[in-house]
C-alpha cells in the first residue's frame, strides 16, 4: 500500500486525468443536450424522464451498497471479489426480471402516455447492461485506476454524443434518448470487459463475506434509496401532477443545474472517495483532503452559481430556442442547487468511506421527510418554480444535519469554507446587476460585459484574499506533476 505521500501524489495525479476526462465529457454533454433540445420537443423529455424515475428506482433497489462496500474494503480478488460478483449479478437479474413483470401496472396509471411502457422495458434491459459492468468499473476505482477510468468516461461520452443528435435529427423522437443511454453503456461494455478488464469474472458466494456486505450495505441501502427519492421525486411529481411538458422544462432546467456536480465534483470524488477511505485511520491527513476538496467545490459553485444568474436569459434564447422559455425562472431557482448540491454529494462520500453510512441514511430521511410533502404543496402553489424552491430548501435541511454527522470524523472552519467565496459573490452580483440596470439588453455584448465583471470581481476579491493559498495549491500540483516531494 502507498504511504501518505504517495497517496496524496496519486490523489493529485488521479484528479488531473478525471478533470480533464470530466471537461471533454461535460462539453461534449453540453453540446449533446443543447443539440437534443433545439431538436425534440419538451414533451420527449417529459416522457423519458418519467420512465427513467421508475427504472431507476428499481435500479437503486437493487443495489444494496455492495460497491462503496468493495471499495472500503479495498479488494478485488480472493473471496471478497468473488463474493460481490455473484451478489450483484444475482441481485440485478432478479430485480430486473421483477421490474419488467411489473411495467403493466406502472404503465395502467398514466393511460394517456402509450410510450411509457416501451420505453421502460428498453431503459430496464440498458441498465441492466450498465450493471454488468459496474463489477469491473469498480474494480477500477479500488486499485485507484485513474486514467483507465477518464479514458472510458470520454469513450462513451463521445458514443452518445454522435448516436443521440443522429436519431433526433431523423425523426426517432424519444427513442433517440433511449439510444443516448443505450450507446454509451454499450461502448463502456465494449471497453471494461474488453482492454480495460483488470479482474477476474468468479461470481462465488462465501458466507462470512455475504453476510459482511449485507452488514455494511442495509444502512447504506437505506441511505440511497432515500437518497435517490430526493434526486428525482420532483421529476416523479411534476410529470403526475403537471404533466410531460412541465416535466420536460423541469427535467432540462435540473439538468443543466447539475452540470457543476457532473464537471468537477463527480471526477473528483472519483479519485476522492478511496482516498478517503484510505485516510480514515488518519484524521488530520483526512481533515486536510476533505477540506481542500470543499473548499475548491464552494468557490467553483459560487462562480457557476452566479453566472447562471446573470446568463440565463441569454442562454435560453441564443441555444435553446425560445420554446425553452418557460423553464427560465425554474433554472435561476436552482443556483442555491448549483452551489450546495456537489457539497452534500462529498459529505456522503466521506461518511460513506470511512463506514458510517448510517449518519447518512437518517439524513437523508430527514431530507425525504421534509422534501416530499413540500414538493406536492410548492407545486400546486407555483408549479415548476415552487419545486425548485423545495429542492433548494431541502439541501440546506441536508446540509445541516451532515454537517454535524462529518465533525465527527474531520475538522475544519466553515468560515473559512464559506466566508472568502460569499463576500466575492456578493460584490461580483452587485457590480453586474449595477451595470445590467445602467445599460439594460439582450445581446452578446451585453452577456459578455455582465459575465465578465462578475469574473473579474469574484475571482479578483478571491486573489486579494487568498492569493497565498492559490500559491500553495498550484505549487502542490506542479511538483506532482514533475514527481517530486512533497
Amino acid at each position: 500500500m502507498k504511504g501518505p505521500e504517495g497517496i496524496a501524489r496519486h490523489a493529485v495525479r488521479g484528479t488531473l486525468y478525471s478533470t480533464t476526462a470530466s471537461v471533454l465529457t461535460v462539453t461534449l454533454g453540453f453540446v449533446r443536450a443543447v443539440l437534443l433540445a433545439r431538436l425534440l420537443m419538451p414533451d420527449v423529455f417529459g416522457v423519458v424522464a418519467l420512465a427513467t424515475f421508475f427504472v431507476m428506482l428499481a435500479t437503486r433497489l437493487r443495489s444494496l451498497g455492495f460497491d462503496r462496500a468493495l471499495i472500503h474494503k479495498q479488494a478485488t480478488h480472493g473471496p471478497v471479489y468473488e463474493t460481490y460478483t455473484a451478489l450483484k449479478l444475482g441481485v440485478v437479474v432478479l430485480t430486473t426480471l421483477l421490474f419488467l413483470a411489473l411495467t403493466p401496472l406502472i404503465a395502467h396509471f398514466y393511460p394517456q402516455r402509450p410510450l411509457l411502457m416501451p420505453v421502460m422495458v428498453a431503459l430496464a434491459l440498458v441498465f441492466l447492461l450498465s450493471a454488468f459492468n459496474q463489477i469491473q468499473e469498480t474494480a477500477l476505482q479500488a486499485q485507484l485506476r485513474f486514467r483507465d477510468i477518464a479514458l472510458l468516461n470520454v469513450a462513451s461520452s463521445v458514443a452518445m454524443t454522435v448516436v443521440a443528435p443522429l436519431m433526433a435529427w431523423w425523426g426517432w423522437g424519444v427513442w433517440s434518448l433511449v439510444g443516448e443511454q443505450a450507446s454509451g453503456i454499450l461502448m463502456r461494455t465494449l471497453l471494461v470487459w474488453g482492454p480495460l478488464r483488470v479482474a477476474p469474472f468468479r461470481p462465488r458466494l462465501h458466507r462470512d463475506v455475504a453476510r459482511w456486505f449485507w452488514e455494511y450495505g442495509k444502512a447504506n441501502w437505506v441511505g440511497a434509496n432515500v437518497g435517490y427519492l430526493l434526486d428525482r421525486f420532483d421529476d416523479f411529481w411534476v410529470g403526475t401532477d403537471l404533466g410531460n411538458r412541465a416535466l420536460g422544462y423541469y427535467n432540462r432546467a435540473y439538468e443543466f443545474a447539475r452540470y457543476p456536480r457532473k464537471l468537477l465534483a463527480n471526477s473528483l470524488l472519483t479519485v476522492m472517495a478511496p482516498v478517503f477511505a484510505r485516510l480514515q485511520e488518519d484524521r488530520a491527513r483526512l481533515s486536510a483532503a476533505y477540506f481542500r476538496l470543499m473548499s475548491v467545490l464552494v468557490r467553483v459553485g459560487v462562480l457557476v452559481g452566479g453566472l447562471i444568474i446573470l446568463l440565463t436569459p441569454e442562454f435560453i434564447a441564443w441555444f435553446l430556442g425560445t420554446k425553452w422559455e418557460p423553464m427560465r425562472l425554474a433554472f435561476q431557482l436552482m443556483v442555491f442547487y448549483v452551489m450546495l448540491d456537489p457539497l452534500l454529494l462529498t459529505m456522503g462520500h466521506l461518511l460513506l468511506a470511512v463506514g458510517d453510512p448510517q449518519a447518512l441514511a437518517r439524513a437523508r430521511v430527514v431530507q425525504m421527510i421534509f422534501f416530499i410533502p413540500a414538493v406536492v404543496l410548492f407545486a400546486r402553489l407555483a408549479g415548476i418554480e415552487g419545486v425548485a424552491l423545495a429542492a433548494d430548501a431541502m439541501l440546506l435541511v441536508g446540509w445541516v444535519f451532515l454537517d454535524r454527522a462529518v465533525r465527527k470524523h474531520v475538522d475544519f472552519s466553515l468560515l473559512r469554507m464559506w466566508g472568502v467565496p460569499l463576500v466575492a459573490m456578493g460584490l461580483g452580483m452587485a457590480a453586474a446587476l449595477g451595470y445590467m440596470w445602467t445599460f439594460p439588453g439582450l445581446s452578446w455584448g451585453h452577456a459578455l460585459v455582465k459575465g465578465g465583471i462578475f469574473l473579474a470581481v469574484v475571482a479578483g476579491v478571491m486573489m486579494l484574499l487568498e492569493g497565498q493559498e492559490f500559491h500553495e495549491m498550484w505549487a502542490l500540483f506542479r511538483q506532482t506533476l514533475r514527481g517530486g516531494e512533497e
